[in-house]
C-alpha cells in the first residue's frame, strides 16, 4: 500500500527541517520520500492525500504515561483499569497524533505491555521498577495491582524481556504527592467522616500536617484548624485525629519511596538504561544528593515533571538548572495545565523552564485525573506559539529528541526520512488539537479526525 502526502509543511522531527509545501511518500510501512515539492503531473498510484494547510511530521512520542496497559497502575501499583478505560486512554493518544507511549506504570509485566501492543494500534513500550524498595512503597501506599507474578518479577528479567528504562522511580501515590492529594486522603476522609473533599483541600490539609517536603516537624496546627474548617469536616473529625489520618495515609510509603528512587537509579547505572524519577519538592533532597553521586558515570537519568507544582518556580529552575550541569535530562509534563485544568492550574512553571536556556529536553503528559491530561500535540503548539522554540524545535521535543534520550522507544523513528517507519501525523497548521490523519507502520489509523478499523487489533 502507497500514500502520498502533498502540500503540506513537512517538519521533519530533527530540530530544523521545515518544507513548504513538500511531500511525504510512505509504502510498505515505510517513508520512501521526502521531497520540497510534488509536481501535479506526477503519476502516483496509491492513496493521495492533500494536506494543504496542514502540518506533516513525525509520529509524537510520548516518554511519560500510564494507565495504557492491562497492569498495575502508577508506582503504588494500584489496581489495573478496566480494558475499556486503558484502550480508550489509548484511543486519546492516538486520536491526537502520538504514535508511541513509554508506560511508567513500572510494576506492570513485559506481558502486559505486549498485550496492549498487540490489540492497540499505539507502539506501547514498557519500564521497571520491580525493586525491593519500589515493591514495600507499593505495598504500603496501595498495591491492589500486585499479583504474585508481578511480585516475582525483577529489575533484570524485566530488561531481559524488553522493558527499556527503569521508573517512574517514586510517585505522588507512594511519597505525599497528587496522588494523595486526588486519591487516598479525600477517600480515607470521607470513609471518617461522610465528607469528600476536593484536590485543593486534601493538598491544603496535607501540608499543613507534614509541609511541601513531608516533614513531620512542619505541622502547624492553626493551618490544618482552618484548613479542616475550609472544607466542612469541623465537628466531624478531631484536628488531632486528621492530623493521624494524613500521617497514616503518607508517611508509611515515603522513606521506602525515596530508597526506591536510589535503589533505581544505581542499578540503572548497572543494566546502562536510563532511569526516570519523580521530581517534586518532596523528592528534591534526594535527587540533588544524586545528582553529585553519579556525577561523571556517564549514566542516563531523567527528572520527570521538572515543572511539578510542588515546587515554587524557583526551586523547579534551580533544581533543573542544576541537573543539567550535572549531566541530567528534564522532562516537562503538560498535565492538564493548557486546557482542562483540573488538576494543576498554573503555567508558571511550565513557562518559566521552558523559556530558560536549555533546561527542559523533552515533552511529556504525565497522566490528568481518570486521564484526561492536555495532549502531547497541545503542548507542542504551546511551547511554539509561546515563543520557547521554534516550530521544528517544538515538535522535536516529542519526536527526535526522546527517541535519542531513551534509546529503544522508537529506535527507528522520530524523523521523516527515507528508510524510516511510516509514522507520520497530519494536523491542522492553526490548531494542532485538529489531527486530520495518523499513520502507524503505513497504516491509516485516524482518517478524519476518527479512529479506523485498523486502529485496534
Amino acid at each position: 500500500m502507497s500514500t502520498l502526502i502533498r502540500d503540506g509543511t513537512v517538519v521533519t522531527g530533527d530540530g530544523s527541517g521545515v518544507i513548504t509545501s513538500g511531500a511525504v511518500v510512505i509504502r510498505d510501512g515505510r517513508i520512501v520520500e521526502v521531497a520540497e515539492r510534488w509536481s501535479p503531473e506526477t503519476d502516483f498510484e496509491g492513496e493521495t492525500i492533500d494536506a494543504s494547510g496542514c502540518l506533516v511530521m513525525p509520529g509524537l512520542i510520548n516518554c511519560h504515561t500510564h494507565g495504557v496497559t492491562p497492569g498495575a497502575l502508577f508506582p503504588s501499583a494500584a489496581a489495573a483499569l478496566p480494558e475499556e478505560k486503558w484502550m480508550g486512554n489509548l484511543d486519546r493518544h492516538l486520536l491526537a497524533g502520538t504514535t508511541t507511549v513509554l508506560n511508567l506504570c513500572g510494576f506492570a509485566s513485559m506481558e502486559d505491555v505486549r498485550v496492549a501492543d498487540r490489540r492497540h494500534a499505539v507502539h506501547v513500550r514498557g519500564a521497571t521498577t520491580h525493586l525491593p524498595e519500589c515493591l514495600v512503597a507499593a505495598s504500603m501506599a496501595d498495591g491492589g495491582g500486585l499479583t504474585p507474578q508481578v511480585r516475582g518479577l525483577t529489575v533484570e528479567r524485566m530488561l531481559e524481556d524488553g522493558a527499556i528504562a527503569i521508573g517512574e522511580l517514586g510517585g505522588g501515590q507512594t511519597l505525599g504527592g497528587g496522588g494523595q492529594d486526588l486519591v487516598y486522603i479525600p477517600a480515607a476522609i470521607e470513609k471518617l467522616t461522610g465528607v469528600r473533599i476536593s484536590i485543593s483541600q486534601s493538598r491544603r490539609i496535607k501540608e499543613a500536617v507534614l509541609g511541601r517536603f513531608i516533614d513531620v516537624e512542619a505541622f502547624d496546627q492553626a493551618e490544618l484548624t482552618a484548613a479542616a474548617q475550609d472544607a466542612g469536616l469541623s465537628g466531624r473529625i478531631t484536628i488531632e485525629a486528621l492530623k493521624t489520618l494524613v500521617a497514616e495515609c503518607v508517611l508509611p510509603s515515603f522513606v521506602p519511596a525515596i530508597n526506591g528512587i536510589r535503589e533505581g537509579v544505581i542499578e540503572s547505572a548497572r543494566f546502562g538504561v536510563p532511569a526516570i524519577v519523580h521530581s517534586a519538592s518532596a523528592t528534591s533532597k534526594v535527587l540533588r544528593e544524586l545528582m553529585t553521586e553519579t556525577h561523571g558515570n556517564g549514566m542516563q537519568v531523567i527528572a520527570a515533571h521538572a515543572n511539578h507544582p510542588s515546587h515554587t518556580p524557583s526551586e523547579a529552575r534551580e533544581l533543573a538548572a542544576l541537573g543539567r550541569d550535572y549531566g541530567w535530562a528534564a522532562e516537562a509534563s503538560v498535565f492538564d495545565l493548557l486546557h482542562r485544568k483540573h488538576t494543576v492550574t498554573t503555567r508558571e512553571h511550565w513557562d518559566l523552564l521552558l523559556s530558560s536556556p536549555n533546561l527542559v529536553s523533552v515533552l511529556g503528559t504525565d497522566y490528568g485525573r481518570d486521564g484526561e491530561h492536555d495532549e502531547l500535540i497541545s503542548a507542542v503548539q504551546d511551547v511554539m506559539s509561546r515563543g520557547h522554540r521554534t516550530l521544528a524545535g517544538a515538535i522535536a521535543m516529542a519526536t527526535s529528541a526522546v527517541a535519542a534520550l531513551i534509546p529503544g522507544i522508537a529506535p527507528n523513528s522520530g524523523t521523516l526520512e527515507a528508510g524510516r517507519m511510516g509514522d507520520v501525523v497530519v494536523t491542522n497548521s492553526e490548531d494542532f488539537r485538529d489531527v486530520r490523519f495518523v499513520f502507524v507502520d503505513g497504516v491509516c489509523v485516524v482518517r478524519d479526525g476518527h479512529l479506523t478499523s485498523e486502529a485496534h487489533r
